[in-house]
């Protein structure tokens, strides 16, 4: 039987992918958009860390950025 893993995203911890793990490593080094927050997540070793690549035509605020208000 397959062995789902679920990932969550890095800032707001929404699930982004829910897949095999065998399926899950095949994706490895891709970034994902969370649907929840737009937050680009970089999927590396079966976790999402933040992705060093900046839209410059988006303009999203971090929970960290809302927080320090």
């Amino acid at each position: 039987m397959y062995s789902f893993k679920s990932l969550r995203c890095y800032n707001c911890k929404a699930i982004i992918l829910n897949l095999p793990e065998l399926e899950i490593s095949k994706l490895d080094g891709l970034n994902f958009i969370c649907d929840c927050c737009g937050h680009q997540n970089l999927l590396t070793e079966f976790k999402f860390y933040k992705s060093s690549y900046n839209d410059p035509q988006l303009n999203i605020f971090s929970m960290e950025n809302l927080t320090a208000f």
